[in-house]
């Protein structure tokens, strides 16, 4: 079974010639052709307004990290200072503790002299 009739928009019927059944032609009216480029304009805008906003939480994000970043440094300096303050002390009691010979470094004293407030002043 063949195609015994097709409707064409051809004017011509004559056998064995090509014939178009959808017409290819497309009309864009002045109307259309506007709504279309503001249609385009506001994607493009959309898209601009995307791309800054991601620019900028991009900026926020490493404002953020470069102050904890400072804020660590600070406190490993902090804790720098406090672990030397803690070994010096640490020796000083290493120092003062008899050793295993049993001799003390450090001996405590038996007598303290004062200057008198009055000789110090002349």
């Amino acid at each position: 079974m063949g195609r015994d009739f097709v409707v064409t928009n051809s004017n011509s019927a004559t056998i064995g010639s090509r014939k178009r059944t959808v017409e290819r032609k497309v009309f864009i009216g002045p109307k259309a052709a506007r709504f279309i480029a503001v249609i385009i304009f506001g994607a493009l805008g959309l898209l601009y307004l995307t791309q800054s906003t991601q620019g900028a939480d991009r900026s926020y994000t490493l404002r953020d990290l470069s102050s904890q970043k400072s804020q660590l440094s600070e406190q490993r300096d902090r804790l720098q200072v406090e672990q030397s303050r803690l070994e010096s002390l640490n020796e000083i009691n290493k120092s003062i503790t008899p050793a295993a010979t049993g001799a003390t470094q450090l001996q405590p004293s038996t007598q303290v002299n004062y200057i008198p407030s009055d000789s110090a002043k002349n």
